[in-house]
């Protein structure tokens, strides 16, 4: 087994982002909304714009934002910070992410990662290793079970997770990018379920 170590934590990094841009460091991409979000500062007031994906991330970057005041920011405008329209409509399509990792360990802190962190709100979430095949074929799609059990034969644990298709996008590059998954796969969408499986 390798020694994989787990992503920094969102809230740490997003910490260290907001130190940067009390030392002045305005330039660097906020962690978890990147380029989607501008900030200046002038004249002891921090001005936030953008587009940000929900009114919950727009609440939770402005009270990020209210705990930098008094300490060297005097107010924060944020009267260019917007809430992205969606195009989608929610609940019609439902898609399947699928994602390898060397071990159980690193799947559940994946886990967490998506849901507390970064509040993906799952229809399905599951992590199987060895031995959960029959289990695994009835979440993942036919022409995957080739991967899932490849992952299976190599000791890895496989997170499978059935998000609305509007949110799969973003929930499927977290996974790749973010959560040092060994591989990530996005299933084609599917008419949408009620329940949990």
């Amino acid at each position: 087994m390798k020694g994989v170590q787990p992503p920094e934590t969102a809230e740490r990094r997003t910490r260290s982002w907001w130190a940067a841009v009390l030392a002045g460091q305005v330039d660097d991409p906020h962690p978890l909304y990147g380029a989607n979000l501008d900030v200046a500062f002038r004249g002891g007031v921090l001005h936030l714009s953008g587009e940000l994906p929900s009114e919950d991330d727009r609440q939770r970057l402005l009270e990020e934002a209210g705990e930098v005041v008094g300490r060297g920011v005097d107010a924060i405008d944020a009267k260019h910070l917007r809430v992205a329209r969606r195009k989608e409509k929610p609940g019609i399509l439902d898609q399947t992410l699928i994602a390898a990792f060397e071990n159980r360990d690193v799947a559940e802190f994946a886990r967490r990662y998506m849901v507390e962190s970064r509040r993906i709100e799952p229809k399905l979430l599951e992590i199987l290793d060895a031995g959960q095949e029959d289990m695994a074929r009835e979440l993942v799609p036919t022409d995957f079970m080739g991967d899932v059990e490849k992952a299976f034969k190599a000791g890895q644990a496989v997170l499978i997770m059935r998000v609305d298709e509007t949110s799969a996008f973003d929930a499927r590059k977290l996974l790749a990018e973010e959560t040092r998954s060994v591989w990530t796969i996005a299933a084609p969408p599917v008419p949408a379920r009620s329940g949990k499986r």
